[in-house]
Formats: structure tokens, sequence, C-alpha cells
């Protein structure tokens, strides 16, 4: 690639960087810090007099979660992703949840975002919430997922989850709720969830029907949160609309089959695509040729579905009463089985 060529890419890229970096920082002192090197070796590279090195490269890929591939001309329907490799342990699920955090800690920090959630199952962000559901969501992924041999032969109780873990939830969520986004949801999205209730029941893992029955209650309330944030086009702490979260939920009902969760982060000259994958892990790309793909199919969704937040409030009413009845039936089955 010719010299010329190469500036350009690398001040393109240092600039898809910035936008990252949440105005009210200084993006010389931040990243000469990170690479750990002078202000004025990092203004070099700013202006493009110096060339950013193989190493420091990998350093902001690897900080600011980007791909390289998105500024160099690779071959036709070749894309990088990042992949958190999940390992056996309560730390590895841990790092899972810090890596979602600081991801939604980037997008919140930069001045324009939108998060659009093709949502195959519930989103993460609404399980980890309440401390019963979140509870068993995390003893689920940890225990049948993760099959971690510590939990195999361990039944259901709200006290196994670390306190740290809770705590990462909540805070994963609070950041989620200060984040503008669109919700597309379908007549099965509630399913998967459902299931796990009824997985966990019939392995014996519930100690008795009535904690069976507790995490479905819990299910229901989440559920009904969700339909107040439907109806007010706002995310809310505690069931209480928040004037900094204001008209920033936009809650589609899609007749469309979705067959995999799918994120799509707009940053504004950034974007980021997260797809589902074993479950409940994900991996991640900035490669624009795909985070455009994908923008496009979800945009085309969008206008196949309909919005029933804040306005449709029949069809709005009708699509989460049906979710409550099939709530209803599986409490029903739960308690006369």
């Amino acid at each position: 690639m010719e010299k010329d060529k190469v500036t350009e890419k690398q001040l393109e890229f240092l600039n898809r960087i910035k936008d990252l970096i949440p105005s009210n920082t200084s993006m010389v002192y931040e990243l000469s810090a990170l690479l750990d090197i002078s202000t004025d070796s990092m203004y070099r590279r700013l202006r493009g007099e110096t060339p950013l090195t193989f190493d420091e490269v990998v350093i902001l890929c690897n900080h600011f979660k980007i791909s390289f591939d998105s500024f160099i001309n690779l071959e036709s329907g070749n894309v990088t992703f990042n992949y958190t490799l999940m390992e056996e342990g309560e730390n590895s699920f841990k790092k899972y949840l810090t890596s979602m955090r600081d991801d939604l800690r980037i997008i919140k920090a930069t001045n324009q975002h939108l998060i659009t959630y093709a949502c195959e199952d519930i989103p993460i962000f609404h399980n980890i919430n309440s401390f019963k559901l979140a509870s068993f969501k995390m003893l689920y992924w940890m225990k049948a997922i993760l099959n971690l041999p510590s939990l195999e032969d361990i039944k259901y109780d709200p006290s196994i989850v670390s306190e740290d873990l809770m705590a990462l939830g909540q805070e994963i969520y609070n950041l989620y709720c200060s984040i503008t986004s669109i919700e597309i949801w379908t007549d099965t999205t509630l399913t998967s969830t459902v299931k796990q209730i009824e997985f966990f029941w019939a392995s014996g893992v519930f100690k008795s029907k009535e904690d069976a029955i507790e995490i479905c209650e819990s299910l229901y309330d989440s559920i009904k949160k969700i339909e107040k944030q439907a109806e007010a086009g706002t995310k809310m702490l505690d069931c209480n609309q928040s004037e900094e979260n204001e008209n920033n939920y936009s809650f589609y009902l899609s007749e469309i089959e979705l067959t995999n969760n799918c994120v799509l982060v707009n940053l504004g000259n950034v974007k980021a695509v997260y797809i589902g994958h074993l479950t409940f892990n994900t991996m991640n790309t900035s490669n624009a040729t795909y985070c455009h793909e994908t923008e496009e199919w979800l945009n085309n969704i969008i206008r196949k579905s309909t919005l029933i937040s804040k306005v449709s409030e029949k069809t709005r009413y009708q699509f989460f009463n049906g979710m409550y009845s099939y709530l209803d039936d599986v409490i029903e089955k739960i308690r006369n089985s």
C-alpha cells in the first residue's frame, strides 16, 4: 500500500476512535497514556507524520473494540469478529458481564448513540434487572450452558449467585436505560425464558413448585414493566419515568420470525454489530460492510413491523395480554403438576 494511502487509513482509523471518546476527554492524553508514549508522539500520529506501529493498532483495536479490517481492502466476504472465550468458573461469567458493562459505558459516553435489538429472546438487560429473575437466569446460564462442575448437583437458590454478579447486572441495566434503543419483538420472544423455567422444573432443579412459580411471577412483573415502558416510549428505573431517558425507547412487533439475537450499535460514524452465539454469548464486529448490510436488514424488518410504543394501543394490549395468558398457563401447569 502506498505511503499516502497508509496515512489516509491511519487518519480514518484515528478519527473513528475519536468518535468513541467522550467530548469532555482529551483524545491526545487518553491515547498517549494508553500507548505509553509522549503527547508529542501522539500528536505526530494524529497528524499522520508518524505511522502507528502494529502493536499500537492492536492495543487501540482491543481497547475500543473495533476491527481494523474496516479500514483496509480485504477480499469480499472476509469479516473479523471479536469473541470472549467462556471458560469454566464464575470468574469467566463475571468477565463476560464486565465486558458488556464496559461496552455500554463507551456507548453511553458518545454524543450520538442508538441500539437496535432484534430479539429472538428477551434482551439480557431486562432479565438482569429483577433480583429473582436475574438470579435464575445467571444460574441457568452457568449451570445448564457453561456446565460448571460446582453447580452440577445444586438446587435453585438466589443466594448462590454472588453479590458481585448481581451488582454488575444492575449496573448493566441502568446503563441500558440511559441509551436510546429500538427493540423488535415477535410472538415467540418470551418462549425461550419460559422453556428454561420449565426445564429447571422438569429436571428437579427447583426445590419446590413454589420456587418455580415465583420465577414465573417475577418474569410476569418484568414483562409488565416492559409494557409500561412501551406505553410511555421511555425506559424506566423502578417503574419511574426519568426525564433523562424521555422518548428513548421504541418497541416494534414483527410478524417475521427472528432466528437469532442481533444488535446494531450506531454511534454516528462508528457502527458495530453483536450477534448471538452459544445461547447467551456474543460475537461482535465493526466491519463497515457487514454493519451496513445488517443495518439494511434491520431497517427492512422495522418497515414490515408494527410500532406499538406510544401508539397502536389495541395491538400493544393484545400482544402483552397474549404473553400474560401464556405465563398464566405455565403457572397453572406447574401448580397442578
